[in-house]
């Protein structure tokens, strides 16, 4: 199905030199903002680069978590759910919702490229993976067969997994997908949430536990513990909640109401540039995955990192840890007394400017321009017949 009134925004967006080409961008969204939040950064940049194309998002209704949904809502684009259909229901219903798709761009949500063989239209499908939390990438190389090409969207620090050495042919490594030009300065941003400028800002957003109960109930505890303890010394402080759709669901059983807390400001889902404005914004951010480090290093905001219980976020705790890069707590080690030692490092200006510098560096380049001409390559491989007997442009 698609959203209401996103038929007409889809046309819209289809104006443009030329026949639009419609793009689908397909990101998992069972978990997190990450996969929303990368997807976004890239589509933007896409539409800048080729204003033929038509953006819109598919999102699959196995597993979705409605926080996603919200946040793709506040785009603005267009959106349409992929029901999980049985099997003598599945042609129809997957060519009603992608039967009109040109280029398929899918981030972590590889089930769905099974569907390909029932799209003609279909000229191109282009995968972005992360890296695995089991045995994944191994597992589905199938799947990864049928797919035109393959973006890899890590720093250098994080090289490719050997599970995807076999699509070198069709592997581009990017480097992370960032918006540096559209973020603002912490002054700017600040003025954009109506914060104030002589305070302290601290940030985390729960987003409705995507690591699981324990992990996120246990960070949470422990950031608004520690904001508590913290506030005792620093008058000034105060502690920014986001992606907190239902406060209820989520308030620590041993604190005091979240909603009565001097100096706590609460917000539901935000659109994904709020939430990056509001790392710019802060003088600390309590992070968990990918996407939130990312965009903390550009921006070099001091970060304390619990890493969720994945791979890919291990990982990165890892090399944050060993760099001096910020602060790094292990899950079972978060309570609020540790919390508030840990948040109270990472405010210490004697030590925070060298460790921003060094995340900084350790992110690199922003691929997201690489990502953009890649993808205009292929669509131009897939799609602009070649005139004179000669290849078509990109090849």
């Amino acid at each position: 199905m698609m959203a209401v009134g996103a038929e007409s925004a889809d046309k819209e967006r289809g104006a443009g030199n030329g026949a639009p080409l419609h793009v689908a961008f397909v990101p998992s969204v069972s978990g997190g903002l990450g996969h929303v939040t990368r997807t976004l950064k890239l589509a933007r940049a896409l539409e800048r680069a080729d204003p033929r194309l038509r953006v819109s998002y598919v999102l699959d209704e196995l597993d979705l978590r409605p926080i996603n949904v919200e946040a793709i809502a506040r785009t603005g684009y267009p959106y349409r759910l992929l029901p999980n259909p049985v099997r003598h229901e599945r042609d129809d219903k997957i060519r009603a919702v992608l039967g009109d798709v040109d280029v398929v761009i899918e981030d972590t949500n590889r089930r769905l490229i099974a569907h390909r063989r029932l799209l003609p239209r279909l000229k191109a499908w282009i995968s972005i993976p992360m890296l695995p939390i089991w045995d994944e990438l191994f597992m589905e190389w199938p799947l990864l067969e049928q797919v035109d090409h393959i973006l890899y969207a890590y720093p250098s620090v994080m090289p490719p997994p050997v599970e995807l050495s076999p699509f070198a042919a069709k592997l581009t490594v990017t480097g992370p997908i960032l918006d540096v030009e559209e973020m603002p300065d912490r002054i700017e941003a600040r003025r954009r949430l109506g914060l104030d400028p002589t305070n302290r800002y601290l940030t985390y957003a729960p987003r409705g536990f995507p690591f699981g109960e324990w992990f996120g109930r246990r960070v949470l505890t422990g950031v608004v513990g520690g904001y508590l303890r913290l506030r005792r010394e620093l008058s000034d402080l105060r502690l920014l909640l986001t992606a907190v759709p239902d406060v209820a669901a989520v308030q620590p059983p041993r604190l005091p109401l979240l909603t009565e807390i001097e100096g706590v400001t609460i917000l539901s889902t935000v659109s994904p540039d709020t939430a990056r404005d509001h790392v710019v914004a802060a003088d600390l951010v309590v992070l968990e995955g990918t996407s939130t480090l990312f965009d903390a290093a550009m921006a070099r905001t001091p970060i304390v990192m619990v890493p969720g219980p994945i791979y890919e976020t291990w990982l990165e705790g890892g090399w944050v840890h060993d760099a001096e890069a910020g602060i790094v707590m292990r899950p079972g080690d978060v309570t609020p007394a540790t919390m508030a030692r840990a948040m109270r490092r990472a405010l210490d200006p004697s030590a925070a400017e060298g460790r921003v510098a060094r995340l900084y560096d350790l992110v690199g380049e922003n691929g997201r321009d690489v990502a953009v001409a890649t993808i205009r390559r292929i669509i131009a491989e897939r799609t602009e017949p070649p005139s004179n007997g000669l290849c078509a442009p990109g090849r």
